[in-house]
C-alpha cells in the first residue's frame, strides 16, 4: 500500500522518474524521497533498492483515517471478488474432470473431450466426463 501512496500522486513527468525499474523490482532515490515526504521510513536493499518500507507511529496516526478508508475499500473489493460480484468471473480454467474405468482422473477442455476418445493406457478404458 505504501508504494501506491508514493507512486500514484505524481505528475506524468515525475512518474517516469519515480516508477520502479528492472520490471518493477527496484525503487530509485526519487521513490525514496517522495516516500519520506509522506512520513515513511525507507531503507535500502541490495537487490530491490529503496524498497524496505516502514510506517512510524506518528505517520500512522496522521494517516489513520485514510488507512482505515483504504482498508475498508480493499476488504469490500476482495469480499466481492471472493463471493462472486455481478461483474465477477463466471468460469474457470480448470477444464472438465473425466475418469476412466480404473479410477484415474484427468482434466481437459470440453472441446478436447468432444474431439474424440482419450484412452487410459492402464485399463484401456475411455476417459468420460464426470458431469
Amino acid at each position: 500500500m505504501a508504494e501506491e501512496v508514493v507512486e500514484r500522486p505524481c505528475t506524468p513527468v515525475i512518474c517516469r522518474r519515480v516508477r520502479p525499474s528492472r520490471q518493477g523490482r527496484y525503487h530509485n532515490q526519487k521513490f525514496k524521497a517522495i516516500a519520506e515526504s509522506f512520513g515513511l521510513v525507507i531503507e535500502h536493499d541490495a537487490k530491490i533498492g529503496w524498497s524496505v518500507t516502514a510506517l512510524p507511529a506518528g505517520a500512522a496516526a496522521h494517516y489513520a483515517a485514510t488507512i482505515s478508508n483504504l482498508d475498508a475499500a480493499i476488504t469490500a473489493h476482495r469480499r466481492a471478488e471472493l463471493h462472486g460480484a455481478e461483474d465477477g468471473r463466471k468460469s474457470n480454467n480448470n477444464g472438465a474432470a473425466a475418469a476412466c474405468g480404473c479410477g484415474r482422473r484427468i482434466r481437459a477442455s470440453l472441446a478436447v473431450l468432444d474431439a474424440g476418445p482419450i484412452v487410459c493406457s492402464l485399463c484401456r478404458d475411455e476417459f468420460t466426463p464426470e458431469n
